[in-house]
């Protein structure tokens, strides 16, 4: 609102008006008039004192006094003096972003209403306010803690243990089943697991019941993450053996066929114990890696060649061989050789050059690398009499020792260092 008069309010166009000389006193001769008639002869008759004011040209109306020819001044110089302060006040309360800054104008609850006294209003849900979700920060490992399997005793079911192999601590049961964990995957961040009971796969999370992933399957690894899982999904068609390669979430179980690979079906004749043993903890006859580009390797017994599969577009190549694990660093890697019942362990740098080596008695498998690129964990499976046994070595490829057992009850196999990403290459 401004300090400016309306043009439709009546003005004082005449000159301004001097002091007001009051009533001129009656003249001796004049009488006594009717109060109506006294007016109308007074507003026809010309004031002596005011400067020619004539009723017929200026309308009936007496002149203004002095107090109500201020009365228009004073309401001008309030209607000022308000804008000034309103604007004092915008410059106040609007923030440095302008009016959005400031907060909407919203009804307040009475002390009486249910949003007072701490209660939702009936058919209104109840709103808490909550702080911001933060990134969980990334669990920590003991320096040989490892999830494997084991049998309690020769002739137990298989189950899947949780230790850290440098504290005394006993081994804790993560999952167990009376068929057995045929094999299982874990997680690159050491978070999550998955198990596999009678080709049904089941999702190992901790302080939760496992769940069925996907049920059928027959090999499964992790993505470089905890979210997804790929699986390998084998069919027998007549002569022909179909692998469904498949991509699973793991909060979900929500499955999609990336491709299917069509192969002659393969006749497979076992080994002898100790040979089938060391062949399942490598992985089977159906395995399934995830390279270091991102790619996905299935090698499959009996199958004319590996697969390499783009999991962007599921369309796959042939490949002449199974993938290695390399250290995390990709610099080194251990070579396998065996011969009359004794293997040799050799690492090599990345040109091929044998940086250190040692003869172990029994079959090797399962290699896996530490974080710190200077450790591996491994199975060694032994012939003693006419008893099978498998134990987890651990080698360390700093001190030039020999390696040292984590285990001795002969029924432990198949370690995976937790938190740490193999890197798997041609």
């Amino acid at each position: 609102m401004s300090g400016n008069f309306d043009d439709d309010e009546p003005r004082w166009s005449g000159p301004r008006p001097g002091p007001d000389p009051g009533p001129a006193p009656p003249s001796p001769t004049t009488e006594a008039a009717d109060p109506i008639t006294s007016l109308g002869d007074a507003a026809a008759a010309p004031d002596p004192g005011s400067e020619g004011w004539d009723p017929r040209r200026d309308g009936d109306r007496r002149r203004p006094t002095t107090a109500e020819q201020a009365v228009p001044w004073l309401i001008g110089l309030l209607l000022g003096l308000t804008g000034i302060v309103v604007v004092l006040l915008a410059l106040i309360f609007i923030g440095p972003d302008g009016v959005a800054s400031l907060p909407s104008a919203r009804p307040s609850a009475s002390a009486t209403s249910p949003a007072s006294l701490g209660q939702s209003p009936v058919g209104s849900p109840s709103v808490v306010p909550t702080d911001a979700p933060t990134a969980s920060p990334p669990p920590t490992f003991g320096a040989l803690e490892m999830t494997f399997q084991a049998r309690a005793t020769a002739t137990s079911p298989i189950r899947l243990s949780r230790r850290d192999f440098s504290t005394t601590a006993d081994p804790a049961v993560i999952v167990e089943d009376p068929k057995g964990v045929e094999r299982y995957a874990w997680a690159p961040d050491g978070r999550v697991g998955v198990a596999m009971i009678s080709r049904r796969a089941v999702a190992l999370v901790a302080g939760q019941q496992p769940r069925t992933l996907i049920d059928p399957v027959d090999a499964l690894v992790f993505a470089a993450d905890s979210t997804t899982v790929y699986g390998l999904r084998i069919a027998r068609d007549g002569n022909t053996d179909r692998a469904e390669v498949l991509k699973i979430a793991f909060d979900t179980g929500a499955t999609q066929i990336l491709t299917t690979i069509a192969y002659p079906h393969p006749q497979i004749i076992a080994d002898p114990p100790l040979r089938e043993a060391q062949f399942a903890d490598d992985g089977g006859v159906w395995r399934l890696y995830v390279a270091v580009d991102g790619s996905l390797v299935a090698w499959i017994l009996g199958a004319p060649a590996s697969y390499r599969i783009d999991p962007a577009t599921g369309s796959f190549t042939q490949v002449d061989r199974q993938p290695v694990p390399w250290s995390p660093d990709q610099r080194s890697r251990i070579s396998l050789a065996e011969a009359l019942g004794t293997s040799t362990l050799t690492l090599l740098d990345k040109d091929g050059l044998a940086k250190a080596s040692v003869k172990v008695i029994g079959l090797v498998s399962h290699i896996r690398w530490a974080g710190s690129n200077n450790e591996i964990v491994f199975t060694l499976g032994r012939q003693i009499g006419s008893e099978m046994r498998q134990d987890l070595f651990v080698w360390d490829l700093v001190d030039g020792k020999a390696p040292s057992a984590l285990t001795s009850n002969g029924a432990s196999f198949g370690a995976e260092w937790l938190g740490v990403l193999q890197s798997w290459l041609p």
